[in-house]
């Protein structure tokens, strides 16, 4: 009898793992193609909107009417395993397809994973075809690598114009301005007038032109005198910072609380002449001030102007801590000043937010 049920439970063992295997068997999937444009592309700089490189894939194997598949589209640097890899591309139905920029290949290639600018840089591209069922089955998956030559950014000067500034209405007094990062980045610091003002490639020519898009902080290019001359407006006059960037075709005008910030003190390099050591005001960002500078052991305040009438950033105690982030606006009395001990002399980085009053005193 003990033999009869060790016999009859190997059947239902045999037959439940049997039935089991044909549950869940599925025809071989290997239908997922991934298709890049080119195997090797060169990037255009003067060409930022071009679509220069497009991946195209098949759908996946059909695995029956209860199945259906999700793509998911990722791009990375070859080597990192897709750990560094862009946000991921979820295809819209019936698309099967995803195309890239020069500019969007350009930022990712050097800013976001490393790349060296004006070299061959190997990216891969991976499809997943997520499957989406009443049971868990692994996804198809295809990765194909493409080679691509990055530019290395030339210069393109660009100029300022406008009611708003002391070039006017014409071209050829129009102000360069700096560029951050050649042809992508640019910044501008000075006096502006109520007015309007837009920007030039060429003092000898009004177009083409980048002017106001459909926001204050956006940016269009004008390439014929058909399309509007919208132009940015200033309001009250001041002095204004300007940070462009034709990467993301946006800008920030903001206008700058102060020329500079000034340094002074027995603990800095000038002591106390009230021409001080510069801070500079951060181009994106003009309420913030900057400087790398030589503390040694003293006192030290920051005056907003290069005279003992100014008003003047101090700490909010006497003999105030450079440890302590705190810092208040005063006119005159009292007259606090942060104190640098010998052990904490050296070469620091000084960073002021005006607006919120939060100073930072870093070590380098």
């Amino acid at each position: 009898m003990n033999t009869l049920y060790k016999i009859l439970f190997c059947f239902i063992a045999v037959s439940f793992f049997a039935c089991d295997n044909d549950d869940t068997e599925v025809p071989e999937r290997n239908q997922l193609t991934l298709t890049p444009s080119a195997d090797r592309v060169v990037l255009d700089q003067t060409k930022p909107n071009e679509e220069v490189l497009t991946f195209t894939w098949t759908k996946a194997t059909d695995i029956g009417p209860e199945y259906n598949f999700m793509y998911i589209f990722r791009l990375d640097i070859a080597g990192k395993d897709f750990e560094t890899a862009i946000d991921p591309i979820i295809a819209e139905d019936g698309v099967f397809s995803v195309s890239f920029t020069n500019e969007e290949l350009y930022t990712w290639i050097v800013e976001k994973w490393g790349g060296i600018a004006g070299q061959e840089t190997t990216i891969e591209g991976r499809i997943v075809a997520k499957v989406l069922g009443p049971k868990f089955l692994y996804p198809e998956i295809v990765i194909k690598s493409v080679v691509v030559q990055t530019y290395l950014p030339q210069s393109i000067p660009l100029y300022l114009m406008g009611t708003a500034t002391d070039a006017g209405a014409n071209p050829s007094l129009a102000i360069k301005m700096t560029e951050v990062s050649n042809g992508r980045v640019y910044s501008w610091k000075g006096k502006l007038k109520q007015g309007n003002y837009k920007f030039i490639y060429n003092p000898a020519s009004l177009l083409p032109s980048l002017n106001k898009g459909d926001s204050e902080t956006s940016v269009v290019l004008r390439e014929t005198a058909d399309d509007p001359d919208t132009q940015f407006s200033i309001i009250t006059a001041g002095t204004y910072s300007i940070y462009l960037s034709i990467k993301d075709m946006t800008i920030s005008t903001n206008e700058v609380p102060y020329e500079n910030l000034y340094l002074v003190g027995d603990a800095t390099t000038i002591g106390w002449d009230p021409k001080g050591v510069l801070m500079n005001p951060d181009a994106a960002n003009p309420n913030i001030y900057t400087v790398e500078t030589t503390l040694k052991a003293g006192e030290l305040k920051i005056l907003t102007a290069p005279n003992w009438e100014a008003v003047t950033f101090h700490p909010t105690v006497a003999d105030g801590s450079i440890t302590s982030t705190e810092t208040k606006l005063y006119a005159g009395d009292p007259d606090y000043k942060w104190k640098v001990t010998a052990d904490q002399a050296g070469t620091y980085k000084i960073t002021l937010n005006v607006k919120d009053k939060v100073i930072h005193f870093i070590k380098l």
